[in-house]
Protein backbone atom coordinates (compact mmCIF):
# COMPACT_ATOMS: atom_id res chain seq x y z
CA UNK A 1 0.00 0.00 0.00
CA UNK A 2 2.71 2.48 0.95
CA UNK A 3 4.80 1.58 -2.08
CA UNK A 4 1.84 2.34 -4.33
CA UNK A 5 1.33 5.65 -2.57
CA UNK A 6 5.00 6.54 -3.04
CA UNK A 7 4.71 5.76 -6.73
CA UNK A 8 1.61 7.93 -7.00
CA UNK A 9 3.34 10.77 -5.20
CA UNK A 10 6.28 10.53 -7.58
CA UNK A 11 3.90 10.61 -10.51
CA UNK A 12 2.43 13.95 -9.48
CA UNK A 13 5.77 15.60 -8.79
CA UNK A 14 6.38 14.88 -5.76
CA UNK A 15 21.77 6.84 15.99
CA UNK A 16 24.02 4.25 17.31
CA UNK A 17 26.26 7.03 18.61
CA UNK A 18 24.70 10.44 18.94
CA UNK A 19 27.82 12.55 18.24
CA UNK A 20 28.35 11.00 14.80
CA UNK A 21 24.85 11.91 13.68
CA UNK A 22 24.04 15.13 15.47
CA UNK A 23 25.64 17.47 12.93
CA UNK A 24 23.71 15.87 10.10
CA UNK A 25 20.54 15.98 12.15
CA UNK A 26 20.93 19.71 12.73
CA UNK A 27 21.50 20.29 9.05
CA UNK A 28 18.42 18.35 8.02
CA UNK A 29 16.54 20.93 10.06
CA UNK A 30 18.32 23.63 8.04
CA UNK A 31 17.85 26.25 10.73
CA UNK A 32 17.81 29.83 9.53
CA UNK A 33 19.31 32.80 11.32
CA UNK A 34 16.19 34.79 10.44
CA UNK A 35 13.86 32.00 11.51
CA UNK A 36 10.09 32.28 11.21
CA UNK A 37 7.98 33.84 13.93
CA UNK A 38 5.67 31.79 16.13
CA UNK A 39 2.75 33.00 14.03
CA UNK A 40 4.41 31.81 10.84
CA UNK A 41 5.20 28.42 12.38
CA UNK A 42 1.56 28.01 13.40
CA UNK A 43 0.45 29.04 9.90
CA UNK A 44 2.82 26.44 8.47
CA UNK A 45 1.40 23.81 10.83
CA UNK A 46 -2.16 24.81 9.96
CA UNK A 47 -1.36 24.52 6.25
CA UNK A 48 -0.37 20.90 6.84
CA UNK A 49 -3.33 20.17 9.11
CA UNK A 50 -5.73 21.62 6.55
CA UNK A 51 -4.29 19.21 4.01
CA UNK A 52 -4.67 16.22 6.33
CA UNK A 53 -8.19 17.19 7.35
CA UNK A 54 -9.28 17.42 3.71
CA UNK A 55 -7.57 14.14 2.78
CA UNK A 56 -9.51 12.18 5.39
CA UNK A 57 -12.80 14.02 4.95
CA UNK A 58 -12.88 13.59 1.18
CA UNK A 59 -11.98 9.91 1.29
CA UNK A 60 -14.52 9.09 3.99
CA UNK A 61 -17.22 10.83 1.98
CA UNK A 62 -16.21 8.78 -1.05
CA UNK A 63 -15.66 5.37 0.55
CA UNK A 64 -18.39 3.97 2.80
CA UNK A 65 -18.27 0.86 5.01
CA UNK A 66 -19.09 -1.34 2.04
CA UNK A 67 -16.13 0.05 0.09
CA UNK A 68 -13.76 -0.70 2.96
CA UNK A 69 -15.22 -4.20 3.27
CA UNK A 70 -14.83 -4.78 -0.46
CA UNK A 71 -11.17 -3.76 -0.11
CA UNK A 72 -10.73 -6.50 2.49
CA UNK A 73 -10.77 -4.40 5.65
CA UNK A 74 -12.79 -5.22 8.79
CA UNK A 75 -15.34 -2.63 9.87
CA UNK A 76 -13.19 -1.25 12.68
CA UNK A 77 -10.66 0.10 10.17
CA UNK A 78 -13.03 2.71 8.81
CA UNK A 79 -14.16 3.45 12.35
CA UNK A 80 -10.62 4.22 13.50
CA UNK A 81 -9.94 6.28 10.37
CA UNK A 82 -13.08 8.28 11.14
CA UNK A 83 -11.64 8.98 14.59
CA UNK A 84 -8.39 10.15 13.01
CA UNK A 85 -10.37 12.43 10.72
CA UNK A 86 -11.93 13.95 13.81
CA UNK A 87 -8.49 14.47 15.33
CA UNK A 88 -7.29 16.33 12.24
CA UNK A 89 -10.37 18.54 12.35
CA UNK A 90 -9.66 19.26 16.02
CA UNK A 91 -6.07 20.19 15.17
CA UNK A 92 -7.33 22.64 12.56
CA UNK A 93 -9.78 24.19 15.02
CA UNK A 94 -7.12 24.56 17.72
CA UNK A 95 -4.54 26.16 15.44
CA UNK A 96 -7.14 28.39 13.79
CA UNK A 97 -8.29 29.57 17.20
CA UNK A 98 -4.73 30.35 18.25
CA UNK A 99 -4.08 32.29 15.05
CA UNK A 100 -7.38 34.15 14.93
CA UNK A 101 -7.41 36.58 12.01
CA UNK A 102 -3.99 35.32 10.95
CA UNK A 103 -5.35 31.85 10.13
CA UNK A 104 -4.79 30.35 6.71
CA UNK A 105 -7.68 28.73 4.86
CA UNK A 106 -7.80 25.39 3.07
CA UNK A 107 -6.16 25.16 -0.31
CA UNK A 108 -7.31 23.13 -3.31
CA UNK A 109 -5.72 19.69 -3.33
CA UNK A 110 -4.97 16.84 -5.69
CA UNK A 111 -4.67 13.54 -3.82
CA UNK A 112 -3.53 10.65 -6.03
CA UNK A 113 -5.50 7.80 -4.42
CA UNK A 114 -7.84 5.82 -6.64
CA UNK A 115 -9.35 3.34 -4.19
CA UNK A 116 -9.49 2.49 -0.49
CA UNK A 117 -6.11 0.75 -0.40
CA UNK A 118 -4.24 3.55 -2.15
CA UNK A 119 -5.93 6.04 0.18
CA UNK A 120 -4.76 4.11 3.25
CA UNK A 121 -1.24 3.91 1.85
CA UNK A 122 -1.24 7.64 1.23
CA UNK A 123 -2.41 8.48 4.74
CA UNK A 124 0.53 6.56 6.21
CA UNK A 125 3.01 8.56 4.16
CA UNK A 126 1.40 11.91 4.90
CA UNK A 127 1.26 11.15 8.63
CA UNK A 128 5.00 10.38 8.47
CA UNK A 129 5.63 13.73 6.82
CA UNK A 130 3.49 15.41 9.48
CA UNK A 131 5.61 13.91 12.26
CA UNK A 132 8.80 15.07 10.52
CA UNK A 133 7.29 18.52 10.05
CA UNK A 134 6.47 19.09 13.72
CA UNK A 135 9.80 17.63 14.83
CA UNK A 136 11.66 19.97 12.51
CA UNK A 137 9.63 23.10 13.23
CA UNK A 138 9.83 22.84 17.04
CA UNK A 139 13.20 24.64 17.05
CA UNK A 140 11.54 27.87 15.95
CA UNK A 141 8.76 28.05 18.56
CA UNK A 142 9.58 30.50 21.35
CA UNK A 143 6.22 30.53 23.17
CA UNK A 144 6.26 27.54 25.53
CA UNK A 145 2.48 27.15 25.40
CA UNK A 146 2.62 26.87 21.62
CA UNK A 147 5.51 24.42 21.93
CA UNK A 148 3.41 22.21 24.21
CA UNK A 149 0.55 22.28 21.71
CA UNK A 150 2.92 21.29 18.91
CA UNK A 151 4.31 18.46 21.04
CA UNK A 152 0.92 16.91 21.78
CA UNK A 153 -0.14 17.19 18.14
CA UNK A 154 3.14 15.57 17.06
CA UNK A 155 2.67 12.64 19.43
CA UNK A 156 -0.87 12.10 18.17
CA UNK A 157 0.25 12.21 14.54
CA UNK A 158 2.91 9.61 15.38
CA UNK A 159 0.21 7.36 16.86
CA UNK A 160 -1.85 7.76 13.70
CA UNK A 161 1.10 6.78 11.53
CA UNK A 162 2.08 3.80 13.67
CA UNK A 163 -1.48 2.47 13.81
CA UNK A 164 -2.06 2.86 10.08
CA UNK A 165 1.22 1.17 9.25
CA UNK A 166 1.00 -1.72 11.72
CA UNK A 167 -2.68 -2.38 12.40
CA UNK A 168 -3.89 -1.85 8.83
CA UNK A 169 -0.79 -2.51 6.77
CA UNK A 170 0.71 -5.26 8.96
CA UNK A 171 4.07 -3.50 8.55
CA UNK A 172 6.62 -1.91 10.86
CA UNK A 173 5.05 0.83 13.02
CA UNK A 174 8.26 2.87 13.26
CA UNK A 175 11.54 3.39 11.43
CA UNK A 176 14.04 3.20 14.26
CA UNK A 177 14.81 4.72 17.66
CA UNK A 178 14.16 8.23 16.35
CA UNK A 179 11.70 9.89 14.01
CA UNK A 180 13.22 11.96 11.22
CA UNK A 181 13.02 15.75 11.62
CA UNK A 182 12.90 17.77 8.41
CA UNK A 183 13.34 21.46 7.71
CA UNK A 184 10.47 23.68 6.63
CA UNK A 185 11.40 23.73 2.95
CA UNK A 186 11.83 19.96 2.72
CA UNK A 187 8.41 19.37 4.24
CA UNK A 188 6.78 22.01 2.07
CA UNK A 189 8.34 20.41 -1.01
CA UNK A 190 6.56 17.16 -0.15
CA UNK A 191 3.27 18.82 0.78
CA UNK A 192 3.21 21.05 -2.31
CA UNK A 193 2.92 17.96 -4.50
CA UNK A 194 -0.69 17.73 -3.30
CA UNK A 195 -1.53 21.46 -3.39
CA UNK A 196 -3.07 22.83 -6.57
CA UNK A 197 -3.72 26.39 -5.40
CA UNK A 198 -4.31 28.39 -2.22
CA UNK A 199 -6.53 31.42 -1.53
CA UNK A 200 -4.89 34.76 -2.25
CA UNK A 201 -5.96 35.83 1.24
CA UNK A 202 -3.63 33.29 2.85
CA UNK A 203 -0.45 34.76 4.30
CA UNK A 204 2.68 33.87 2.36
CA UNK A 205 4.68 31.23 4.22
CA UNK A 206 8.47 31.65 4.59
CA UNK A 207 9.06 28.44 2.66
CA UNK A 208 9.84 27.29 -0.84
CA UNK A 209 9.60 24.03 -2.74
CA UNK A 210 12.72 22.42 -4.19
CA UNK A 211 12.63 20.79 -7.65
CA UNK A 212 11.06 17.36 -7.86
CA UNK A 213 13.07 14.19 -7.25
CA UNK A 214 11.85 10.73 -8.20
CA UNK A 215 13.38 7.31 -7.64
CA UNK A 216 13.20 4.50 -10.15
CA UNK A 217 10.71 1.74 -9.46
CA UNK A 218 11.91 -1.44 -7.83
CA UNK A 219 14.58 0.19 -5.69
CA UNK A 220 15.97 -2.06 -2.96
CA UNK A 221 18.56 -2.11 -0.21
CA UNK A 222 22.03 -2.83 -1.56
CA UNK A 223 20.94 -2.32 -5.17
CA UNK A 224 21.55 0.48 -7.62
CA UNK A 225 18.72 2.99 -8.02
CA UNK A 226 18.33 5.79 -10.54
CA UNK A 227 17.35 9.25 -9.34
CA UNK A 228 15.55 11.55 -11.78
CA UNK A 229 15.73 15.33 -11.44
CA UNK A 230 16.54 18.48 -13.40
CA UNK A 231 20.24 19.32 -13.16
CA UNK A 232 20.90 22.89 -14.36
CA UNK A 233 24.18 23.07 -12.43
CA UNK A 234 25.79 20.16 -14.28
CA UNK A 235 27.88 19.46 -11.18
CA UNK A 236 28.92 16.34 -9.30
CA UNK A 237 25.88 15.34 -7.30
CA UNK A 238 25.27 13.21 -4.25
CA UNK A 239 22.15 11.53 -2.96
CA UNK A 240 21.77 12.19 0.75
CA UNK A 241 19.63 9.76 2.76
CA UNK A 242 17.97 10.87 6.01
CA UNK A 243 16.66 8.40 8.58
CA UNK A 244 16.11 9.37 12.21
CA UNK A 245 19.06 11.48 13.34
CA UNK A 246 21.47 9.99 10.81
CA UNK A 247 22.31 10.80 7.22
CA UNK A 248 24.66 9.55 4.52
CA UNK A 249 25.80 10.97 1.17
CA UNK A 250 26.63 8.76 -1.81
CA UNK A 251 27.98 10.09 -5.10
CA UNK A 252 25.81 9.59 -8.15
CA UNK A 253 27.39 8.08 -11.24
CA UNK A 254 27.09 9.43 -14.79
CA UNK A 255 23.61 7.91 -15.04
CA UNK A 256 22.44 9.57 -11.81
CA UNK A 257 22.44 6.19 -10.09
CA UNK A 258 23.81 5.10 -6.72
CA UNK A 259 23.74 1.99 -4.54
CA UNK A 260 21.26 2.26 -1.69
CA UNK A 261 22.79 1.54 1.74
CA UNK A 262 21.83 -1.79 3.26
CA UNK A 263 21.19 -0.42 6.77
CA UNK A 264 18.25 1.88 6.04
CA UNK A 265 14.89 0.98 7.59
CA UNK A 266 11.35 2.28 7.36
CA UNK A 267 10.49 5.62 5.81
CA UNK A 268 13.60 7.39 4.49
CA UNK A 269 13.94 10.79 2.85
CA UNK A 270 16.46 11.51 0.09
CA UNK A 271 17.68 14.75 -1.47
CA UNK A 272 20.16 15.49 -4.22
CA UNK A 273 22.96 17.86 -3.22
CA UNK A 274 26.28 19.05 -4.58
CA UNK A 275 27.75 18.53 -1.10
CA UNK A 276 29.50 15.28 -0.25
CA UNK A 277 29.22 16.11 3.45
CA UNK A 278 25.72 15.50 4.87
CA UNK A 279 26.38 18.02 7.64
CA UNK A 280 26.98 20.71 4.99
CA UNK A 281 23.78 20.15 3.00
CA UNK A 282 21.95 23.47 2.85
CA UNK A 283 19.60 25.53 0.75
CA UNK A 284 22.32 26.70 -1.64
CA UNK A 285 23.46 23.17 -2.54
CA UNK A 286 20.21 21.20 -2.61
CA UNK A 287 19.44 20.35 -6.22
CA UNK A 288 16.19 18.42 -5.78
CA UNK A 289 14.03 16.54 -3.34
CA UNK A 290 13.21 15.20 -0.96
CA UNK A 291 11.79 11.96 -2.25
CA UNK A 292 10.26 9.33 0.04
CA UNK A 293 11.58 5.78 0.08
CA UNK A 294 10.16 2.91 2.12
CA UNK A 295 12.13 -0.07 3.43
CA UNK A 296 9.78 -2.31 5.46
CA UNK A 297 11.24 -4.73 7.99
CA UNK A 298 9.79 -7.54 10.08
CA UNK A 299 9.59 -8.00 13.83
CA UNK A 300 12.65 -10.28 13.98
CA UNK A 301 15.03 -7.79 12.33
CA UNK A 302 17.50 -5.80 14.43
CA UNK A 303 16.27 -2.21 14.53
CA UNK A 304 19.14 0.06 15.63
CA UNK A 305 19.23 3.79 15.06
CA UNK A 306 20.74 4.75 11.71
CA UNK A 307 24.14 6.31 12.41
CA UNK A 308 24.83 7.66 8.93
Amino acid sequence: MRSAAIAALAAIGAVSAMPSSYASFKNALNRRADGPTDTQVLQYALTLENLEKRLYADALSQFDEAAFAAAGYPSWVRGRISQIAGHEADHVSLLSGALGNASVAECTYNFPYTDVKSFVGLTTLIENVGVSAYAGAAQYITDKDYLTVAAVILSTEARHQAWESAAIGNANPWGSAYDTPLGLDMVYTLASAFITSCPDSNAALPVKAYPTLTVGEGYALGSSATFTFDDPRNATNYVVFYEGLGSRAIQLDENDSATIPTDLQGIVYAVISTSSDPSAVADDNIVAGPAILDFPFNAWTANPAFSG
